[in-house]
C-alpha cells in the first residue's frame, strides 16, 4: 500500500512539472506574437467625427478618415465604430492578408452608415 502512495506522489509531481512547463512555453509564444506584430492602432477625434490611424512600427501606414466601402465621404460617428474597423484592419495586416473592408464587414460590426445607391 505504501508503494502505491509513492507511485501516486511521483506521478502527481511529474504532472505538475509538465503542466508548468507547458504553461511557460505557451506564455513565451504569446509574448513573441505580440512583439512580432508591428502594427498599432490609434483612434482620434477629428472635428465632430472619428478617424483611425494604423502605424507600422512607428511610421504612419494608414490614415482612414472616412468609412471604407461606402459611397460619399461618410465619417465614423463614434469612437467605437472607428476602433472596430481599425482592429479588423490590423488583424488582417497581421495575418499578411489584404486589409480591404466590405459592406458586409461594416454590417457584421454594426457600423452606422448611409447606404447610398
Amino acid at each position: 500500500m505504501k508503494k502505491n502512495y509513492t507511485y501516486l506522489s511521483i506521478f502527481i509531481v511529474i504532472s505538475i512539472f509538465t503542466l508548468l512547463f507547458m504553461y511557460f512555453i505557451n506564455a513565451g509564444d504569446e509574448n513573441q506574437n505580440l512583439e512580432a506584430n508591428p502594427y498599432t492602432l490609434q483612434v482620434l477625434e477629428k472635428e465632430s467625427s472619428w478617424i483611425y490611424e494604423i502605424y507600422n512600427h512607428e511610421n504612419l501606414f494608414i490614415r482612414q478618415e472616412y468609412i471604407p466601402s461606402v459611397k460619399g465621404k461618410q465619417s465614423f460617428k463614434s469612437k467605437t465604430d472607428a476602433e472596430k474597423i481599425g482592429k479588423l484592419v490590423v488583424n488582417r495586416l497581421s495575418k499578411n492578408a489584404f486589409p480591404n473592408i466590405s459592406k458586409r464587414d461594416l454590417n457584421d460590426n454594426n457600423i452606422n452608415f448611409e447606404d447610398i445607391n
